[in-house]
């Protein structure tokens, strides 16, 4: 049975690193205890099926970009994917360079089919750098935590889920990108902050939640009809990136993340999902936290062994 399992886990990790693309970063733990560090890597797994007339397909391209070496110094726990990020006496740092992910399904028969795909990418410039942090979440580039704890970090985020279908000719499709722009966060001597896109500074705060200027432009279209709402919004309601500081105790945040203004003599902007009224960035958010937990979980489980 123990050999059994030996050529289980043999074989899953032939097919991992088959499908993976060279690291290019340089790796460097000094110090440190459970670091895991890897460079640039890209994995595009795929099924598809044929049945009687009857086809469906998926794919899932994922890949994690960055360039620089990875280094852990006396940390604990340090989990680098990509390149250029730096942790320094941190605990339970997570630290991912500019990423991207875009899952899409296909089915059909005869004269009918279907198709959908989910689109997301984390950028950001820079490096992302942890010293003296316990539990910092860095997603993207250009973010800086130091001396904080809890700290949710995440670049510039672009999502566009879209669906489409056809039926006897009949075609029918919806898309929503979405998008919170800006590079460049910095958490000092926080606790609990959650910061997105670019431009977010928390010194001596708790439960920070800062967030760059947010874009939606939603649309539906329908045989040769097409109804679109395209008025791109900002967090601030202005069309230009600012620089958001929270410091000390927490103040009211002008720039709520998730919450779209509707200027008062133009068309609404939408920032949730079609048909649904759900928030879409707070589900990417959602997405990006449990990422960040599954990675930090992973290592711990790692450790434990």
């Amino acid at each position: 049975m123990r050999a059994k399992w030996f050529f289980v886990i043999a074989a899953f990790v032939a097919l991992t690193l088959g499908t993976a693309q060279t690291a290019l970063a340089d790796n460097d733990a000094t110090g440190s205890v459970g670091a895991v560090q890897t460079g640039p890597v890209g994995a595009t797994p795929t099924a598809d099926a044929s049945q009687a007339g009857a086809t469906a397909a998926a794919s899932v391209p994922v890949a994690v970009g960055g360039s620089g070496d990875n280094t852990a110094t006396d940390s604990v726990g340090a989990v680098q994917a990509g390149g250029g990020n730096t942790s320094s006496n941190s605990t339970g740092s997570v630290q991912v360079s500019s990423a991207s992910a875009s899952p899409s399904a296909s089915a059909g028969v005869s004269d009918n089919s279907a198709s959908a795909s989910v689109p997301l990418t984390v950028g950001g410039d820079g490096s992302n750098t942890a010293s003296n942090s316990t539990g910092g979440v860095q997603i993207g580039g250009g973010n800086s935590s130091t001396g904080s704890a809890g700290v949710l970090q995440a670049g510039s985020l672009q999502a566009a889920p879209a669906v489409g279908a056809s039926i006897v000719g009949e075609a029918v499709a919806a898309s929503a990108p979405v998008g919170v722009a800006g590079s460049g966060n910095n958490a000092a001597d926080s606790i609990g902050a959650a910061q997105v896109g670019g431009g977010n500074n928390a010194t001596r705060s708790f439960l920070a939640v800062q967030s760059g200027p947010v874009g939606a432009t939603p649309s539906v279209a329908s045989g040769s009809t097409t109804a679109a709402a395209s008025t791109p919004a900002s967090a601030t309601g202005q069309p230009s990136p600012g620089t958001r500081t929270s410091e000390g105790a927490p103040r009211p945040n002008r720039n709520t993340f998730g919450v779209t203004k509707t200027p008062n003599d133009g068309p609404q902007t939408f920032g949730r999902l079609p048909f649904t009224g759900l928030g879409l960035l707070m589900f990417v958010l959602l997405g990006l936290a449990l990422l960040g937990t599954g990675l930090k979980t992973r290592t711990s489980t790692r450790l434990s062994v």
